[in-house]
């Protein structure tokens, strides 16, 4: 299992928890950032966010530099990107899942920035549970 950590207190939280957990359960953890490159001192922040994971007792765990396109928008296609980085590591580490860290404001903002690029009413889902090749199509949630 694999917890994607930007570093902020929402993901660290998460990855505190799995590295807390999975040697209790035995599994195997360990940690991603995603390096956007979006932001001056951006690969440092990443570096510093291995350690932080390092430091946890995470194992692997690696930082993933991704280019970000400019399809649907600034955000969208750093999701891209950076959902595409994570499935490239799970595949890669053999991982069953990735962990992501998301709050109410995050859910929130998913809402408003679909509504604002005129999604519709589908925006109102939000972010989904469970997504990527795990995901069963069509399942309840």
């Amino acid at each position: 299992m694999l917890v994607a950590c930007s570093g902020g207190a929402d993901s660290m939280a998460l990855a505190s928890a799995l590295a807390f957990e999975a040697p209790k359960l035995g599994i195997r953890a360990g940690g991603v950032t995603v390096d956007h490159g979006l932001q001056p001192g951006s690969g440092l922040r990443a570096d510093e966010v291995v350690l932080k994971l390092r430091g946890l007792g995470l194992d692997p765990v690696e930082s993933i530099a991704v280019t970000v396109g400019r399809e649907g928008g600034p955000e969208a296609a750093a999701r891209d990107a950076r959902y595409a980085a994570l499935d490239a590591a799970a595949e890669r580490h053999g991982a069953t899942a990735v962990l992501l860290g998301h709050t109410r404001d995050d859910q929130a903002e998913t809402v408003l920035l679909g509504l604002a690029r005129g999604s519709g009413i589908r925006s109102l889902s939000g972010m989904a549970a469970v997504s990527g090749p795990a995901a069963v199509t069509g399942a309840p949630s």
